[in-house]
């Protein structure tokens, strides 16, 4: 025997299969395990799963075996880690791979042979256990699903990271290219939404005892056939047979009175019954009706009942309706827990669960109480008034897709239909169209800009649309209420122009822009880089408010998309048009400090006019790193023009131009060969700072600050600290790139250079014995 489930992840399957497995004591098959099996394995490998050919290969190696409804990888139980978060994430691109569910459901039917067994998964009932001999497919909304799923704890994702994850698999699942999600035709439909477990298994159990009763049935059926000439003649003999009580017979009435219907069986007086058990549809005199013979001899007579020869009739036609499966009719009368109790007509009750009790959720159950309706039966036992269990959702789904199919039948795109508004969405409002739904899309609703649905169609009311778009196979329906009207933007070419400036109304604001509606269903975007020619607009609400009349230039239009581009800043004068002329290169002027950044600072000289202040145009002399330590936001300065560029939006400011350049001054000043004093300012691992009495800083390459080869750097420059006067030679000037190289080395050799020439030229030393070799070993025993 196979019992096999299908449905969508978290809506029970697992735990409902594994208690129907126990209940019957029969082996518990969870398919899944075996995909999540082999994509655990897959996680351990190195495997690309991509490569379909080397996933298979590597599949058809493991091991997999099912001890005690458990699953066994490789001689090992890995059932308590199969739903970790990365088997979750990759089990349903490795369930998509063909050859791999060709292998897994090998061996699953391997298993079947030997064992009765309950398997639940996504296509157990249609492709891997097709003539299973009891189906069921198992549903709920996915709000329940995800909530299942995320209360079993076996995930570290939040609850909407669950729930995007069942749908992301549940989509990938529906549309696999085989053993894609769906319900068998034959399989018995569940939502489980609204149900426990107990009631589930309730459900699912009396299915297969029903099947297997009616089995039974037919069994006995087919020996009565065998006997049919006897059958005949007990037939023929039952006018002869006495009366009985609790006997069904059928009488002719006598009389009618304002209190009873005398009624004759054939006994030797006529029989009673109150006119109360007709419920007002009294018989006439002559007319046969049908009923129990309560008791033959009672005290005034037979005693026969109406009412019970109905409820004996009726349960003929329950037993009837059951095995032929059709509908039955009844009233929904009261609530009860877990749905409502119908009547059924004499004294039969039925129970009729909340979810089979509309075909869409009920929100208001009391809304149901007092409606008559068809049923179907889905569970009835003998005469046992407690079990019989109907079915409203069913019936009424058939008669919804006999509506719409009839409805894709006789309508065409263009056609025009009635429709009550049911509710509403983000993007639209679905129409009821006779039990089943069409959708009014926000966009079809007006050939202008819609925010709100509401705005245009209130719920509950009924409306006349046109049809726009009919997909049968996806029983989709698009509607429209602005196709009553021709579209504007036949026309659009006939009105507007580029370059153009026009008139319109602000209808939305976005991070982008402003959307403006120059006439009904005409409407363009304003995107923010186009609001001001100078000012940085951050939000479209400092420069505009939805209902604000605008003028803008149309900049550019595409009739086929619907689009409009708009600008506002057109409208007005381009300050860069005159700019050069405003601020003239080589002329100061007066600004504030608006910004500081590390390459310099923005100076404002006008709204929206800002120059910039390179952190090399600060000072001539002083190296500034950081514009932060010399100015300070909204501090007022004046500065002189070195560059406007109206193209590229762009000025030029400096503020050391504002005095003479002291290099020039220096240059003249000093030359190479030169030699000054100066102070250390700074020691660096590369040299040491000096300045100049004129404020010029330069560099003593280490390579020049001792004039001993043998001397390291690191050793010379201990003889150093900063604020140390020292004589330094002139090695190098660069006035453009406001550069001085120093030398201490070349210092020292220019003084010995000096006091050589000053020996020489010595009348004292003139043909004496004291030779310049002597005055170098003098020097440098000094």
């Amino acid at each position: 025997m196979i019992i096999a489930m299908d449905g969508p992840a978290g809506t029970g399957k697992s735990t409902i299969a594994s208690l129907i497995a126990k209940k019957l004591k029969i082996t518990y098959l969870n398919s899944g395990s075996f995909y999540r099996a082999l994509t655990m394995a897959l996680n351990s490998s190195d495997i690309d799963i991509s490569d379909s050919e080397k996933v298979l290969e590597f599949c058809k190696k493991q091991k997999l075996e099912y001890k005690n409804s458990r699953l066994v990888l490789n001689g090992v139980d890995v059932e308590d880690h199969l739903h970790d978060d990365a088997v979750s994430e990759k089990v349903a691109q490795v369930s998509s791979i063909v050859p791999v569910r060709h292998l897994v459901n090998e061996k699953m039917q391997e298993i079947t042979k030997s064992l009765d067994i309950v398997c639940e998964g996504r296509d157990m009932t249609t492709v891997v256990f097709p003539d299973a001999q009891y189906k069921f497919y198992l549903d709920a909304s996915v709000d329940v699903q995800a909530q299942r799923r995320f209360d079993q704890g076996v995930s570290n994702m939040t609850l909407e990271e669950v729930k995007a994850a069942i749908i992301k698999r549940d989509e990938i699942d529906r549309n696999k290219a085989e053993g894609a999600l769906k319900r068998a035709p034959d399989a018995f439909y569940i939502d489980t939404s609204n149900l426990t477990i107990e009631q589930v298994c309730a459900i699912i159990l009396s299915k297969i005892q029903n099947k297997g009763f009616t089995m039974e049935q037919m069994e006995v059926e087919k020996e009565e056939t065998k006997n049919s000439i006897q059958t005949q003649l007990e037939e023929s003999l039952k006018s002869f047979m006495p009366l009985e009580d609790g006997q069904l017979i059928d009488g002719t009435v006598i009389a009618v009175t304002d209190e009873l219907v005398f009624i004759d069986i054939g006994a030797k007086s006529e029989g009673k019954i109150p006119v109360q058990e007709f419920a007002g549809k009294l018989p006439k005199p002559g007319d046969v009706v049908s009923c129990v013979l309560v008791k033959l001899n009672g005290r005034n007579g037979p005693e026969v009942s109406f009412t019970k020869a109905q409820s004996k009739q009726l349960w003929k036609d329950l037993r009837k309706a059951a095995d032929e499966k059709t509908p039955i009719e009844g009233t929904i009368e009261k609530e009860v827990k877990g749905g409502f109790e119908v009547n059924l007509g004499g004294d039969i009750r039925a129970f009729l669960p909340i979810s089979q009790s509309d075909s869409s959720k009920v929100e208001e159950p009391k809304k149901l109480i007092g409606t008559v309706s068809k049923f179907y039966i889905e569970r009835l036992y003998s005469d046992n008034k407690a079990n019989v269990v109907v079915n409203r959702r069913k019936y009424l789904e058939e008669i919804i897709n006999k509506a719409r199919d009839d409805f894709f039948a006789n309508t065409q795109v263009g056609d025009t239909v009635k429709g009550t508004v049911k509710s509403f969405t983000s993007f639209g409002a679905f129409i009821d169209l006779g039990g089943f739904d069409g959708l009014l899309h926000i966009n079809d609703m007006s050939w202008g800009h819609v925010t709100r649905p509401k705005d245009f169609v209130k719920k509950g009311q009924e409306i006349e649309l046109k049809v726009i778009a009919l997909n049968p196979e996806d029983k989709r329906i698009n509607l429209s209420l602005k196709h009553f009207t021709e579209d504007p933007w036949v026309h659009f070419e006939d009105k507007y122009h580029v370059n153009d400036v026009v008139e319109g109304t602000v209808t939305k604001l976005t991070d982008f822009g402003a959307f403006i509606a120059l006439e009904e269903g005409i409407e363009g975007l304003a995107h923010i880089s186009e609001f001001s020619w100078t000012k940085k607009v951050n939000k479209a609400s400092d420069m505009v408010q939805i209902g604000d009349k605008v003028k803008c230039m149309v900049l550019g239009y595409d009739i086929q998309a619907g689009r409009v581009s708009l600008g506002l800043k057109q409208v007005t004068p381009n300050p860069w048009d005159t700019i050069s002329e405003k601020y003239a290169v080589d002329s100061v002027v007066h600004g504030k400090v608006v910004k500081i950044t590390n390459a310099g600072a923005f100076i404002q000289l006008e709204e929206g006019i800002d120059g910039f202040l390179h952190s090399e145009d600060i000072s001539w002399t002083k190296k500034v790193k950081h514009p932060g330590s010399e100015f300070a936001v909204d501090q007022e300065l004046d500065v002189k023009i070195l560059d406007v560029n109206p193209e590229q939006h762009r000025i030029t400011v400096g503020l050391k131009q504002l005095t003479d350049n002291p290099w020039v001054a220096f240059a003249d000043k000093y030359h190479v060969g030169s030699t000054l004093e100066g102070e250390i300012t700074s020691i660096t691992d590369f040299g040491v700072f000096v300045r100049a009495p004129e404020g010029i800083e330069g560099l003593v390459n280490k390579a020049n600050l001792s004039d001993d080869k043998d001397v390291p750097f690191e050793e010379a420059v201990e003889k150093y600290k900063v604020g140390d006067k020292v004589n330094v030679y002139v090695v190098d000037i660069n006035v453009e790139r406001e550069k001085v190289a120093f030398s201490v080395k070349d210092f020292k050799k220019a003084q010995a250079r000096k006091e050589i020439n000053q020996y020489i030229s010595s009348e004292d030393n003139v043909g004496g014995a004291y030779t310049l070799g002597d005055m170098l070993n003098d020097q440098k025993n000094n």
